[in-house]
C-alpha cells in the first residue's frame, strides 16, 4: 500500500486514521482517487478535501452510526454506503458482547482487500447491482443464537463470502493457528483467500485457461469434500513443501489457487508499501535493485520475486532482532512460483484501468 500524507501539514497518515493528529483534520479515503485527503466541512453535512472547491463527498452510513468506516461517497451519488461497506449482505448483531470491535477489525481488512483489488484494476460489483456475478460478504459468529449455523465456515460460494467472526478475535485465531499447525493466520489473509475463490469461478472456471489450471494445479473436479475431509484426518500432502505455497494448499486445487491467489495480493502490497517507504535493496555489497519493482503494474511476475525474496530476507532478519517470528514463514518452491505466475498472468489479463 502506498503511504499517506496529511495534504495540509504533511504529517505521516495510516490508512485507518481518521483525523490528523498534528493538524486535527478530519481524514477520509476518497475510493474515486485511491487517497487519503484531509477534509474540510461544507454545508449539508458534506466535505470537501481540504484546499479545493470542486468535489464534494459526504460520509458512508456506517461513519455516522457506528464510527466504523473513513470511506467517503461522491455528494452526487444515490449511495447509502461507500464502495466498501456496499458489498456487505449480513453483519454481526452489535448488540453481542465483542461483536462491535470484531466487525471493525473485519472491516479494516475488507477496506484494505478491496483497495488492493481496485489498484490491480479487477472489477468489484456489489451483488446489489449484479445478484449472479457480483460479490457480498456476511459476517457470522459461531454459536450464537440467531446466527444461521452453531458453526459458521469461512468460505465461498457464488460470490458470496462467509466469515466467522471469531476470526477477528486474535486469541481464537491463535487457537486455530496452532491447533491446524499453521504458521500464518490472519483476518486480511481470509479475505485475500476468499477473494481468490471468486475471481477463480469468474475468470478460470469454464475458460479456456482451465487446462493451463489443472496442469499446474490438479484436476478441480476432484471430489472437495473428500479431500478436505482427508486433509483435515491425516494432514497434507507428503513433501508438499516442494510443491506448494502452503500445507493448505495441497488439499485440494481450489484451495491451491486460492492460497496463491492470497500469496500474490500480500507479495504487491507489501512490495508497494516497500516502494512507497523509498526502500532500498542491497542483496551484496557491491549490487543494489532500484528502483523497487512496481508491483501493483509489473508486467513480469519473475522481475517482481527478484525483488520479493531478498525484500522478505530483510523484514524476517528485522523481525527476528526484535524477538519476533518470520513476517514472511514461506518458502517458494519451484512449482508453487509457476502457479504465482499463472495468477499473475489471469490478473493482467481481467485487469481494467483505475484510477490513480
Amino acid at each position: 500500500m502506498r503511504s499517506f500524507n496529511c495534504q495540509v501539514c504533511g504529517q505521516q497518515i495510516y490508512f485507518e486514521n481518521t483525523q490528523c493528529l498534528r493538524c486535527l483534520h478530519t481524514l477520509g479515503f476518497l475510493p474515486d482517487r485511491l487517497d487519503m485527503v484531509a477534509l474540510e466541512p461544507r454545508s449539508d453535512g458534506l466535505w470537501a478535501p481540504a484546499g479545493e472547491d470542486g468535489a464534494l463527498y459526504k460520509p458512508c452510513r456506517n461513519t455516522v452510526d457506528w464510527q466504523n468506516c473513513n470511506w467517503l461517497i461522491p455528494a452526487d451519488s444515490e449511495a447509502e454506503y461507500c464502495e466498501s461497506c456496499d458489498l456487505n449482505a449480513t453483519i454481526p448483531d452489535l448488540s453481542a458482547p465483542g461483536n462491535r470491535d470484531y466487525w471493525i477489525t473485519l472491516e479494516k481488512g475488507k477496506r484494505r482487500l478491496v483497495y488492493s483489488l481496485k489498484r490491480l484494476g479487477l472489477p468489484i460489483v456489489s451483488k446489489k447491482q449484479d445478484e449472479k456475478r457480483g460479490i457480498a460478504f456476511e459476517f457470522l459468529r459461531s454459536g450464537v443464537p440467531g446466527d444461521n449455523d452453531d458453526q459458521v465456515m469461512t468460505g465461498h460460494i457464488n460470490g458470496l463470502i462467509t466469515v466467522n467472526v471469531h476470526e477477528a478475535d486474535d486469541l481464537e485465531r491463535e487457537r486455530i493457528r496452532l491447533n491446524l499447525n499453521e504458521v500464518y493466520r490472519t483476518v486480511l489473509g481470509h479475505f485475500r483467500h476468499e477473494i481468490g475463490h471468486y475471481y477463480w469461478w469468474r475468470y478460470v472456471h469454464r475458460s479456456s485457461l482451465i487446462r493451463k489450471f489443472r496442469k499446474l494445479f490438479g484436476d478441480e473436479r476432484s471430489d472437495y469434500d473428500a479431500c478436505i475431509a482427508t486433509y483435515y484426518q491425516t494432514g497434507p500432502l507428503p513433501n508438499w513443501q516442494t510443491s506448494f505455497v502452503s500445507a493448505y494448499a495441497s488439499s485440494h486445487p481450489w484451495e491451491d489457487w486460492a492460497e496463491c491467489f492470497a500469496h500474490y495480493l500480500t507479495i504487491v502490497d507489501s512490495m508497494d508499501t516497500a516502494q512507497a517507504f523509498g526502500v532500498v535493496l542491497a542483496v551484496d555489497r557491491t549490487r543494489n535493485l532500484f528502483p523497487m519493482e512496481d508491483a501493483y503494474h509489473a508486467d513480469s511476475f519473475d522481475n517482481m520475486l527478484e525483488q520479493w525474496l531478498p525484500l522478505t530476507f530483510a523484514m524476517n532478519s528485522i523481525n527476528r532482532s526484535a524477538g519476533q517470528r518470520d513476517l514472511y514463514p514461506f518458502v517458494l518452491p519451484g512449482p508453487a512460483i509457476a502457479k504465482l505466475r499463472f495468477v499473475h498472468e489471469v490478473i493482467k489479463a481481467n485487469a481494467r484501468p483505475c484510477a490513480e
